[in-house]
């Protein structure tokens, strides 16, 4: 057998995972796709290293092509309705034992999604599928051990937004269309912020720190201090000085975190008891929103999407991100109830709090808000 790994179109920074292959005869595309454990229509790319050291993303069009040994595929969903693709017996040993696994691993995995039972196996439906599968029961443990943890904790960060991103590559979903100009002037405006330094010499910056430390000192009293302690110990961030922090991650993170902390005040003072560090997650959750957006490398101008007119309101953008940060303190506290009845080692491969995060803001995204108030709405249903 040998080995080839995928990671999903828009989760490339993500832990690849493995599914082994025949290596006899030398496996191809049709191969790769009859082995591919989620169902569904997907293209595949194969990564190829160029002389200069770099790498490019060959797209995979002929079935007969062979997938080179430890070769690294890139995964688009072009549809969600299963397709069947036949087994041929020059391709496996015995191609009723794959099948028989096949569904196994299917119903496995229907099972899981309604109980959490990774663990679950289907019963063989009469007494000749058992023996045969018996004999090829050593091959198929092995592969399913060998790629089901992977698969747990993959899929848990991945299938909630692989329909988001294939959406986002293709334009699926139906009524989407290109930003108004209206929204775009949003959009843009956050990009830019998204890139800016914090500086202590522009007077909108500086009040906006001014207008965070009100939020997080509430009604003490204390006057304004650039640099001081509180900024650790009440709002979470990593240093005393929060400037430094904007410095690195940009200011469009300062102006989310002074909305939220001050228009969401006794959200954001619950939040801030939460027990992680405040500022330094939702720091995270605006990069999730950068990313998602394509606010960093400027495509959300050419982009057809559902949720364009959420943004032609200049608060739409920081709603997203309140509702998204509220949702991660959600996240953060349900594992933290469940962590005594978990294992360390289930918990190793559970979503953190910032992949379900993500995941809660394709699936708000992919409902077709069209004002903030819809972003609120849909959130309390996604929950």
């Amino acid at each position: 057998m040998r080995q080839c790994r995928f990671v999903f179109c828009g989760a490339e920074d993500d832990e690849p995972f493995s599914v082994l292959l025949p290596v006899e005869p030398a496996p191809t595309l049709q191969v790769v796709r009859s082995h591919f454990p989620f169902e569904g229509r997907f293209h595949f790319r194969l990564q190829e290293v160029t002389s200069g050291g770099n790498y490019v993303w060959r797209d995979l069009v002929d079935e007969s092509t062979v997938v080179p040994i430890d070769a690294l595929l890139k995964v688009l969903q072009v549809s969600s309705t299963p397709e069947e693709y036949p087994v041929y017996s020059s391709q496996v040993d015995n191609a009723n034992e794959l099948e028989s696994f096949q569904r196994s691993f299917r119903e496995s995995y229907d099972d899981s999604a309604c109980s959490g039972d990774h663990e679950r196996s289907s019963k063989g439906s009469n007494k000749q599928t058992q023996q045969q599968s018996s004999s090829a029961a050593p091959q198929l443990n092995a592969l399913w051990k060998n790629t089901k943890h992977h698969l747990n904790k993959t899929t848990a960060k991945v299938w909630e937004t692989v329909e988001f991103t294939a959406g986002r590559y293709f334009g699926s979903q139906s009524g989407a269309e290109k930003p108004t100009a209206a929204a775009l002037q949003n959009l843009a405006a956050a990009s830019a912020l998204s890139r800016t330094p914090f500086s202590d010499s522009n007077r909108d910056h500086m009040d906006q720190i001014r207008r965070l430390w009100g939020a997080v000192v509430g009604d003490s009293g204390r006057p304004f201090a650039r640099t001081s302690p509180v900024w650790v110990d009440e709002g979470g961030f990593p240093s005393d000085d929060p400037g430094a922090t904007f410095k690195a991650h940009g200011v469009l993170a300062l102006h989310a975190l002074a909305f939220f902390t001050d228009v969401h005040r006794s959200a954001s003072d619950e939040m801030r008891r939460g027990g992680y560090a405040y500022a330094t997650e939702g720091l995270q959750v605006v990069s999730i929103l950068v990313e998602v957006l394509d606010l960093d490398s400027g495509r959300f101008l050419e982009r057809d999407e559902v949720y364009w007119k959420v943004f032609e309101d200049p608060i739409g953008w920081y709603e997203l991100f309140s509702v998204a940060f509220h949702a991660h303190h959600t996240f953060w506290c349900q594992q933290g109830k469940g962590a005594s009845s978990t294992s360390t080692r289930d918990r190793s491969f559970q979503p953190s709090p910032l992949d379900l995060t993500k995941q809660f803001v394709c699936r708000l995204l992919m409902q077709a808000p069209k004002t903030a108030q819809d972003v609120v709405t849909l959130a309390d249903t996604i929950y």
